[in-house]
């Protein structure tokens, strides 16, 4: 088809049209949607990770309809309640000490969040994060992303030798090495505000973060005087098992805690929010006017957000998505495929590495919707699933079946 967006997406020639119902079980979201041909495909794209309910949950649904008939906008010098609700929802998950939050629609937007909080609390003006790291595309995040691609020609970094239209004090060490880390507290210790990570790295492959790093992460920033940002945009929400990865991997040990999280992705069941959480001692460097957004908080994105995260609860799907890499990770022992390399990441958050030189994986996107299952290819070697939380068993033998036939 002609399409009439910018060229910054690689289309994948499906028109998709509408969710299906025909196999849903009352009370769930759709695991299945449907293109303009009538084709019908398994979901583990859901907008990138951003459908942990499935597709249209009733309950869901019933929320928004609702906040659309009393309130649907409001400037964020106002009070509403869904926002409220939503920060308390958030507090009660996040468990830093007197939780204070900024809603934004993205995840790129709350990330900007965090680089500005970092800087404010801190005074200082570096930021530190990692190779292969994705945090989102507008210029401070931009410039926290790895891939040089993706930042030519908007952003520079430290230790880059060209021109750029914005430099940025961002240095990179290497993720699971508390060596380049400490290396670089050496250098710039003074200067750096923020560590930032994603304790799973999503966009590089699914490559989970070990506690060791993690913690010795804690405890350098807690030595240098630097804040310690956790980036859960893909991996939080309830993805891992728990609310955050952060708390999977590591525990919730209050002293071990991360001084900023921020959310996207799956907060809003499918509707853009996103929020920045920290600490009421710092959330009160924010001053008025340091930062905001139009739509960020609206009572509608509010609403929808409040419902996810209580049908969550209420449906008990934490368990479920937790179940999900050992259920694949079991069916692909019972039936090997010598061309996978890895299946790895946790709970609902999955990447099946595929060997071979080059980018093995990268024809699977196209072969595997052929074949009625619709994924994301990673780097060019790792097959991303980010299924809703209570797809099973028999969706991950679905996917896996399909991922041989499309090796086949």
């Amino acid at each position: 088809m002609h399409d009439l967006r910018w060229p910054t997406y690689a289309p994948r020639n499906l028109m998709l049209e509408s969710a299906v119902f025909d196999d849903v079980a009352p009370g769930r979201g759709s695991l299945r949607v449907r293109d303009t041909e009538g084709n019908v495909y398994l979901d583990a794209v859901n907008g990138i990770g951003c459908l942990p309910l499935g597709h249209a949950h009733p309950k869901w649904i019933a929320a928004i309809e609702q906040q659309m008939r009393k309130l649907v906008g409001a400037a964020g010098t106002f009070f509403t309640a869904p926002q409220q609700q939503l920060a308390g929802e958030l507090a009660a998950r996040v468990k830093l000490k007197d939780a204070r939050t900024f809603i934004g629609n993205t995840g790129t937007e709350v990330t900007e969040a965090a680089l500005k909080l970092a800087m404010r609390a801190s005074g200082r003006d570096i930021v530190m994060v990692f190779e292969r790291a994705f945090h989102g595309r507008t210029l401070g995040a931009l410039a926290m992303t790895a891939n040089a691609a993706y930042r030519q020609p908007y952003v520079a970094c430290i230790g880059e030798d060209r021109t750029a239209f914005a430099t940025m004090n961002v240095v990179r060490a290497r993720f699971g090495d508390l060596d380049s880390v400490a290396a670089l507290f050496e250098q710039y210790g003074p200067r750096i505000a923020m560590v930032a990570v994603e304790p799973i790295q999503g966009e590089a492959g699914i490559y989970p973060a070990s506690r060791e790093f993690l913690v010795g992460l804690r405890e350098l920033c807690s030595r240098h005087g630097a804040l310690l940002g956790d980036d859960e945009i893909q991996s939080g929400s309830g993805r891992t098992g728990k609310f955050l990865a952060w708390d999977t991997l590591v525990g919730d040990d209050p002293s071990l805690q991360p001084d900023i999280v921020w959310l996207a992705k799956a907060v809003g069941g499918g509707f853009p929010v996103a929020a920045c959480v920290t600490t009421g001692a710092h959330a009160e460097h924010m001053i008025k006017g340091s930062h905001g957004s139009t739509f960020g908080g609206n009572p509608l994105a509010c609403a929808a957000a409040v419902a996810t995260l209580r049908i969550m609860d209420e449906d008990g799907l934490l368990p479920l998505a937790a179940a999900q890499l050992p259920a694949l990770q079991a069916i692909a022992a019972e039936d090997p495929e010598p061309r996978v390399k890895d299946v790895r990441g946790s709970g609902a958050m999955i990447g099946i590495e595929i060997t071979g030189d080059g980018q093995p994986a990268a024809p699977l996107g196209d072969a595997m919707q052929r074949l009625g299952v619709l994924v994301t290819v990673c780097s060019g070697h790792t097959v991303r699933l980010l299924l809703p939380y209570h797809a099973g068993a028999n969706e991950l033998r679905q996917i896996w079946s399909t991922l041989r036939r499309a090796l086949a």
